[in-house]
């Protein structure tokens, strides 16, 4: 599914109009499927995303002012995050302009209708330790109250759940049956000494689909060859037994943290994803139809990822922003095979044939429709990280330092000593290029 994160130069605002106003009945909904509203906005049409983002935390009695949860309109192709100003309804007019000039959806699917929903989702720009910072308000309740805190861990939960059941996360198989007992124990309504029997119509919404699939070829095998391995199906009892005997004595909120904490240790947490496609090895070129090699693209305000787009999801590279130099390369021709680009440069160490290693820079080409917004997130993560050092070393008595470069410097003072680094994006130039594909070693 494709994503975006920061787009205030391509999507529309509310603006005052001298004709009559007519209210509108808006509905919300949230990443908890049980928890939605219909609201009637005497704005109608020019209501924007704030004045909507204000109403339903006020419904979910959460403070005005709350950074964690953001409107989203969400499609099967899209997601997108608005900002307050943007206008969802005028949104909804253009989403099939959106859908041709950010997606690969084919023109029967925008013809056959993908509307979009309203939904408030975690904010793509909470960083991992905010949320952390969140939860340690349980100790201080004079913060934000108990119930309030639990509210919002609870959407927190939904969507974590969420992406981790449609397969966005990479996570261990270990790791699945751990989230995945901690799940049936939350949703499952089930005594604590349930049998495969009991807990086997669930195993769908407990796990990615890939591990159901692997599920059944271990179940077969064994029946076939009898095999004593320890398959899905043993794996879901015993971790939803050890979530019950956790659960004990405690609040079942108790396993929504848990399983929160073990998302938060995944630095890809609360990425948001975006399709792109980068070139195959060239050593497959020669054997085969040169094809692109579909990626997922995640960025959050840490860190980027990029995951192999199959399933299971492959982690193909992983960078924090001070490891990298990006640039944006707008597509200089029209056409639905005609894509933007989004360049990224990196130190990688290679082994020397004398054996000794040798820093060089790397950079991978990834061709995305989605590039502009890619572009537009990474550079809005950069600026608050540096506004967050700037302000750090003010409250420490320092002067900033000269090393920041930005769009547009010189392409000669991209490369510095990583203790004088500063996070930059540079206009890479097209001359020596070489650029990265899966035959490289990341």
């Amino acid at each position: 599914m494709a994503e975006g994160g920061d787009h205030e130069n391509v999507l529309p605002y509310a603006t005052p109009s001298t004709s009559t106003i007519k209210p509108i009945t808006l509905k919300v909904f949230t990443s908890d499927p049980s928890v939605f509203f219909e609201e009637l906005f005497e704005t109608g049409k020019v209501t924007t995303a704030g004045q909507i983002k204000d109403v339903v935390l006020s419904r979910l009695q959460l403070p005005s002012n709350s950074d964690v949860f953001s409107l989203w309109l969400v499609s099967k192709h899209l997601q997108l995050q608005l900002k307050p100003y943007h206008c969802p309804c005028k949104l909804f007019k253009r989403w099939s302009e959106l859908l041709t000039q950010f997606t690969t959806a084919s023109y029967e699917d925008i013809e056959a209708g993908d509307e979009p929903v309203l939904i408030l989702q975690r904010n793509a720009f909470l960083r991992i330790e905010e949320e952390r910072e969140m939860l340690s308000r349980l100790r201080r309740p004079e913060t934000m109250a108990v119930d309030q805190i639990k509210m919002v861990v609870n959407l927190l939960y939904c969507e974590a759940r969420d992406n981790v059941i449609r397969g966005r996360y990479p996570m261990t198989v270990d790791e699945l049956h751990m989230l995945a007992g901690y799940q049936a124990a939350i949703n499952v309504n089930l005594p604590d000494t349930a049998t495969i029997d009991n807990l086997r119509p669930h195993l769908p919404s407990l796990y990615p689909s890939h591990m159901l699939d692997k599920g059944v070829v271990t179940r077969v095998m064994g029946l076939l060859f009898g095999s004593s391995g320890i398959g899905l199906e043993d794996s879901i009892v015993e971790s939803y037994k050890s979530a019950c005997r956790m659960r004990e004595g405690c609040d079942p909120f108790y396993l929504k943290i848990l399983y929160l904490q073990l998302c938060w240790s995944k630095p890809f947490y609360g990425s948001v994803m975006f399709v792109g496609q980068i070139e195959p090895s060239t050593r497959l070129i020669h054997r085969v139809a040169y094809q692109d090699q579909p990626i997922t693209v995640a960025i959050n305000p840490d860190c980027i990822h990029l995951f192999d787009a199959g399933q299971p999801r492959e982690t193909l590279l992983y960078l924090t922003y001070d490891q990298l130099s990006w640039a944006f390369e707008p597509c200089s021709e029209e056409g639905e095979n005609f894509y933007s680009c989004l360049w990224v440069e990196f130190d990688s160490l290679i082994r020397t044939p004398n054996g000794e290693d040798q820093r060089v820079a790397k950079r991978i080409q990834i061709y995305s429709r989605q590039a502009p917004m890619m572009d537009a997130m990474i550079e809005h993560c950069v600026e608050g990280i540096n506004s967050r050092e700037a302000a750090l070393q003010q409250d420490e008595g320092d002067t900033l330092d000269s090393h920041h470069v930005w769009k547009g410097r010189d392409y000669q003072h991209r490369k510095r000593e990583p203790q004088e680094d500063k996070l930059s994006c540079v206009v890479i130039p097209h001359d020596d290029m070489q650029r990265l594909t899966l035959e490289s070693n990341f």
